[in-house]
């Protein structure tokens, strides 16, 4: 019995770390990309989850549909966007990172810039409040945006900050079995 686990979980990691690779020599591109919701992105040839962050889902609609029109309109205004494994503002990590799963209900976690400015578009969903910080993919990185966002009312916080603080709260929470003794 043991000897099969063994096999099972060293094939699992030999594919995760192969999924691994393919994902970091991905970058997907585009001047004029389909925005699914507020963290989610989709290009001729491939869905990205914008990595770090998490918009309102189908559970509150009404803000769903204000975080979609407002990445919609910052992709438009700033030149589409660009998104890639690399791009992700390891600098402003907290904490590590607890998953690094490469990629989550078919589409890739990756992080991305518009093209016209450099600018993140987690670091700016997230400090214009329309998304929440995900924590257990950012690292607690944008954590300091989403207080300064929620304590200024900006984005969604103003519009419904009950709804916000909750979304924060669950994707504030750290999984049993990853290490949180970098936390800040």
């Amino acid at each position: 019995m043991g000897a099969t686990f063994l096999i099972v979980a060293s094939y699992a990691i030999s594919q995760n770390r192969q999924s691994l690779i393919d994902v970091s020599k991905t970058r997907l591109s585009s001047a004029m990309p389909r925005i699914i919701d507020g963290d989610t992105v989709d290009f001729a040839n491939g869905r990205v989850r914008i990595v770090g962050i998490d918009a309102p889902d189908d559970d509150v609609p009404q803000l769903k549909a204000i975080s979609t029109d407002v990445l919609r309109r910052l992709a438009t205004r700033d030149g589409g966007m660009d998104c890639s494994v690399s791009m992700f503002d390891y600098a402003l990590r907290r904490e590590n990172q607890c998953r690094t799963d490469p990629r989550s209900y078919g589409r890739l976690n990756l992080a991305c810039r518009f093209p016209a400015n450099k600018a993140s578009v987690g670091a700016t969903m997230v400090a214009q409040g329309y998304a929440v910080d995900y924590r257990v993919f950012s690292g607690g990185a944008y954590v300091d945006l989403m207080q300064k966002a929620a304590a200024r009312r900006a984005g969604l916080w103003g519009v419904d900050y009950e709804a916000m603080r909750r979304l924060a709260v669950r994707r504030a929470q750290v999984p049993q079995g990853c290490s949180v003794a970098t936390i800040k």
